[in-house]
Order: C-alpha cells, then sequence, then structure tokens
C-alpha cells in the first residue's frame, strides 16, 4: 500500500486530539487547521513535491499529513508540545525516517541544524513569534552561505502579511517590510478566516510565500542597516533629522540628497541601504 493510502486510513485528527486529551495552550499561540482540504491547499502553494521539508509546530498533524500528500520526500518536525507529539505517532509509524520528530522550541534552534540542504520551511506560525523568526530566518540564510532554504511557506497573523508585502506609502509599511525586501521576495497566497481553525482566533490569518534571495536586493552592511531602520521606525512619528539623530541627523541626509523633514515611512529600501552605507563610511 502506498503512503497516501496509508496516510488515507489513519484515524482522523478530530480522534487523534481527543483521544490524547490534547488541549490547544494559549501560551504556544496554538490554533490547529483540522480541515484536510485547506490543509492540502496550502501544502501545493508549498509546492512541496520531492522536497525535503522542516515542519515547524506541526501540532496534531494535519498539515503534515497533506505535506506527504503532496509528495514530500521527508520531513524534520519541529514540535514544543509533547501532547501533540503523542499525535503524530501514527503517522510517524508508517512514514519510517521519512518524519523525524524534534521535541524542542524552535527559537531554541538554528537553521543550519537542519543540514543537509537544500530545504524549504513550512510552518503555522504562532502570531507571538513570527517577525522574530521570520527575522532570523531571513538573516541566518543571508549570512551563512551552507543554509540553502528554498521557500518558506507559513501561516500568519494577515495583519503581519499585510507588513510583508507593504511598500512605501502602504499605512502597514515599517522596518519588516524592509527586511523582507532586502533579503527575499514575498507574495500572500491565501486568506484564511478564523472559522478554519481550532480554537478560533479573533484574527484572520494568511498564507504567505517567502522566497529567499541569493543575495541583498541591495548592497548593504545588514548590522548598520537594521540598527539605523530601528532606530528610525523606533520613532516613526519624528522627522528623520530627529530620528535618526545619532547616525548624523540632516547631515547624513543631506549627504543621500534625502529631504530631512520626511518620516520613516517615507522612504524605500534602497534609500535606507544610501544612508546605512554612507554612516559606513563616514564612520
Amino acid at each position: 500500500m502506498s503512503l497516501i493510502n496509508q496516510i488515507s486510513h489513519l484515524p482522523n485528527v478530530k480522534s487523534l486530539i481527543k483521544d490524547n486529551e490534547l488541549r490547544p495552550l494559549k501560551k504556544l499561540g496554538q490554533n490547529f487547521i483540522l480541515d484536510l482540504n485547506i490543509t492540502n491547499n496550502i501544502a501545493k502553494v508549498a509546492n512541496c513535491h520531492n522536497k525535503n521539508i522542516i515542519e515547524i509546530g506541526p501540532g496534531p498533524g494535519g498539515l503534515t499529513r497533506s505535506i506527504f500528500i503532496q509528495g514530500a520526500n521527508s520531513i524534520i518536525a519541529i514540535e514544543k508540545d509533547y501532547k501533540s507529539i503523542k499525535c503524530l505517532q501514527s503517522l510517524q509509524d508508517i512514514c519510517g525516517d521519512k518524519l523525524k520528530i524534534i521535541h524542542d522550541d524552535i527559537l531554541n534552534l538554528k537553521l543550519i541544524d537542519f543540514e543537509p540542504f537544500p530545504k524549504s520551511i513550512i510552518a503555522n506560525l504562532p502570531y507571538n513569534i513570527s517577525s522574530k523568526l521570520i527575522i532570523n530566518w531571513l538573516k541566518e540564510i543571508n549570512l551563512n552561505k551552507d543554509v540553502l532554504i528554498d521557500e518558506i511557506t507559513i501561516t500568519i497573523q494577515k495583519e503581519l502579511a499585510n507588513k510583508l508585502v507593504s511598500k512605501v506609502g502602504d499605512s502597514n509599511y515599517g522596518r519588516i517590510s524592509l527586511i523582507t525586501n532586502l533579503l527575499s521576495s514575498v507574495s500572500k497566497e491565501i486568506e484564511l478566516p478564523p472559522s478554519v481553525f481550532f480554537p478560533k482566533p479573533k484574527v484572520h490569518s494568511s498564507v504567505v510565500k517567502i522566497t529567499p534571495l541569493t543575495e541583498p536586493r541591495f548592497d548593504v552592511d545588514l548590522d548598520i542597516f537594521e540598527k539605523l531602520t530601528r532606530r528610525a521606525f523606533g520613532n516613526r512619528r519624528k522627522m528623520l533629522r530627529q530620528s535618526l539623530k545619532d547616525f548624523g541627523g540632516s547631515n547624513l541626509l543631506k549627504l543621500a540628497n534625502i529631504k530631512d523633514d520626511l518620516r520613516a515611512q517615507d522612504l524605500s529600501t534602497s534609500e535606507f541601504c544610501k544612508l546605512s552605507k554612507l554612516f559606513a563610511k563616514t564612520n
């Protein structure tokens, strides 16, 4: 019997949740997607056929099943919750070495821990750590050329998804918009209402695909870029001559031929890179 047929004969995810007394924990940001049609659509967006996948927070394994159904070669699943791991056991039994389960917190791990590469990441991320993980991953991929991640397909809060794809002038435009634009290409793929999750969150979600770039979109010292944009958007209501005072303020802006009465949300990624490079040259 093929793996897909074996998966189709497994107990449904709802019954596994009940049998293992799995109660979604708010502190872990657990909101499970139980509808196989929806998880199949997410796995299709992830384009995981013949790929080796890192799945973050598989929970009871609905999306994990769909990843295999869509033809993934292997999955490394990182799960912090022991009861969720128990739910994965029946899938583990039929997948063998194709499914490796790591009982750990993803925040304790680096992508380099999952070699050999290339791999793709798929995750239904807890809202409270989404931004941190996205930035950490993109930075590690950029700084460590041994880490080859083809694509990152993540389900996140819609508000954050809007920030990732925002451009200059958009209301959601911010520091994370700049970092993702500098280091990747981003697209929103699927909108998900609260009703598809268990338990229902108070917000809508989006499935987003992030494709890391082999090199940053613009030549820049990433450390300086991060510090400068953090300062600029940390005081986003102030004019740049004030918020960037520690970086040279009006003098730096004049060198870059940028008006000093603009605010952080008025500048593009390339303009922030220009400021970062000029600061590096003059200090």
